[in-house]
């Protein structure tokens, strides 16, 4: 193809020539070069940029593809996409209790819940946290296996010496654990051997309830 342009062309008008020549596929020896080569050199890509290269380029491709009328229903799968996009990735191998989630256990009494976070049995202990209200009293208990606590907020009276928040209690197999109080309320991070979980201690902590409400019954009746 000829591209010889009139002396009086400007420099749009020959980018624009190019341009609809390109596109319509009728470049050919030292013209498809050149052109090839500007399009590929970032000296040529700045000048055609300058002259609205890009502008043309798009101005004839739209009149070359006529406007397509979108499916229904488009826009609200693109936006519903990049919702789902937008939203925090979890990993798989996390696991997330929030504050407000996962069940409370309450032991007799009322004043003390406990919420587990793990119980693997792989792992061989559970983690517990603990709420006490003020005033509460842990009954006696015997360690099977190691547990451990960390004081979060509040105070514990335990084994003779009361906890602080961030304060540390270990407790090896075999030893008894006397009763403990909290007189202002207390929460609590416990890490306890499995055979010690305060699930085995809850359904006997009901069931001697139970029975010494029926005694204490009884004796009234008689």
């Amino acid at each position: 193809m000829n591209t010889q342009e009139p002396e009086d062309s400007s420099p749009k008008d020959i980018v624009a020539n190019l341009t609809a020549a390109q596109a319509a596929h009728t470049l050919d020896g030292a013209d498809a070069a050149g052109m090839e080569h500007c399009l590929e050199c970032p000296l040529g890509k700045a000048l055609l940029a300058s002259e609205g290269f890009e502008d043309a380029s798009a101005a004839i491709t739209a009149s070359m593809h006529p406007p397509v009328e979108p499916p229904a229903g488009l826009k609200e799968k693109i936006f519903a996409k990049i919702d789902e996009e937008a939203k925090p990735k979890v990993n798989k191998g996390y696991h997330f209790i929030g504050n407000d989630e996962g069940e409370w256990q309450s032991l007799p009494g009322g004043k003390i819940r406990l919420k587990t976070l793990s119980d693997d049995p792989a792992a061989g202990h559970a983690l517990i946290l603990l709420e006490a209200d003020p005033g509460a009293t842990f009954l006696p208990h015997a360690h099977k296996g190691t547990e451990e606590v960390y004081l979060v907020s509040g105070e514990l009276t335990t084994a003779g010496r009361t906890l602080q928040a961030g304060d540390y209690l270990r407790a090896e197999p075999g030893t008894l654990h006397l009763p403990a109080k909290s007189e202002t309320g207390c929460r609590a991070i416990m890490v306890t051997a499995r055979e010690n979980h305060q699930r085995k201690a809850i359904s006997a902590y009901d069931g001697l309830t139970k029975l010494l409400g029926k005694l204490s019954g009884g004796s009234k009746d008689s």
